[in-house]
């Protein structure tokens, strides 16, 4: 569906050229919602708005759909964004038109015919759950309606692709989870392909299939997002997926237990996909006859599976220890021995 080849985007400027996206190569598949995720300043912005050459490449290729981006004219770029649309982190919504008149906007731009208009309103209205609204301007409108707004508008001329900048960020958490749920249903009643960009894992983890990573302009990982929860690569992911456990307050309790018990081994299981919902734990605790202190521990969801971990404190040889491991080994949970 998409490959970006080599792509570079440089800018420069009378004091330097910087350097926003460097040397990538991605492959995002037919029907699957890609994320890309970084830091303010890692080029994430910059790399999807390549994509439908809102930006232009200083070298590299993009293709959507069997087409170079870098090698079609600004006529030929106009009718691929009929094809290849994108909502916005702050709506970009035309404050004088209604609801219906900001929907159908884009299929007056592109000479659709006002019945067709109407009809076309109408179902993405409703798509987007925005009955009774029709006739109410954006100011009337809380931030998710005008989320949502943005989104039947981009979806308003029958896209491909639907490439989403930060289209969450401005929202709070519940309208946020709102607008994903409904992103991830529209994308299966319509068969599009998402790519979004976000710097927050929370939305990577609700609804992506795959994601990359990105940090000073260039891609440091990529792959599905369980495994990037699971076992994360690059420092960056690591700092991502720390930041959406919210994992600070088991080191708390960790320091705890071993001023009480010196001598105790803490320990840290992995757990992935339906062994979390296994009694894993208490086999082993029961069969190995272990004193255990449980620290802390977190069960998430992915659009995949679910994933988690748990911190234990256990009073254990190394043997014993080495037994265990292959234990649980056995039933697909790590298990990792704590430095102290």
């Amino acid at each position: 569906m998409i490959d970006i080849r080599q792509v570079t985007k440089v800018f420069k400027t009378k004091k330097q050229n910087i350097t926003a996206v460097d040397k990538v190569d991605l492959h995002i598949k037919e029907g699957e919602i890609f994320g890309i995720i970084g830091y303010s300043g890692a080029g994430k912005s910059t790399l999807i708005r390549l994509l439908n050459g809102l930006e232009e490449s200083s070298a590299g290729e993009i293709v959507v759909s069997g087409d170079d981006i870098s090698k079609m004219s600004k006529s030929e770029l106009r009718q691929k964004r009929q094809k290849v649309s994108m909502i916005f982190q702050h709506f970009n919504l035309l404050w004088s038109r209604t609801v219906a008149e900001n929907i159908s906007f884009p299929m007056e731009i592109a000479g659709v015919p006002r019945k067709e208009r109407q009809e076309r309103v109408t179902e993405l209205i409703r798509l987007v759950g925005l009955e009774g609204r029709e006739n109410n301007y954006p100011s009337e409108l809380s931030g998710g309606q005008k989320q949502r707004v943005g989104i039947a508008r981009a979806l308003s001329n029958k896209p491909e692709v639907l490439l989403c900048d930060e289209a969450t960020s401005a929202l709070d958490p519940e309208t946020t989870d709102e607008v994903l749920d409904l992103l991830v249903n529209i994308t299966k009643e319509m068969n599009l392909t998402i790519v979004l960009i976000t710097h927050e894992m929370h939305v990577i983890r609700k609804i992506c299939d795959r994601a990359a990573v990105m940090e000073n302009g260039k891609v440091v990982e990529v792959a599905p997002v369980i495994e990037l929860f699971q076992n994360p690569q690059s420092s960056v992911t690591r700092r991502f997926v720390k930041d959406d456990i919210s994992d600070d307050d088991h080191q708390v309790a960790m320091d705890e237990v071993r001023k009480s018990f010196p001598t105790s081994t803490i320990v840290k299981l992995n757990f992935i996909g339906t062994k979390t919902k296994s009694p894993i734990v208490s086999e082993v605790i029961r069969n190995y006859n272990l004193d255990v202190n449980i620290i802390s521990g977190n069960i998430k969801e992915t659009n995949q599976e679910s994933y988690g971990h748990l911190y234990l404190a256990l009073d254990i040889n190394d043997e014993t220890l080495k037994q265990i491991t292959e234990e649980f080994a056995k039933h697909d949970v790590s298990l990792e021995v704590e430095d102290k």
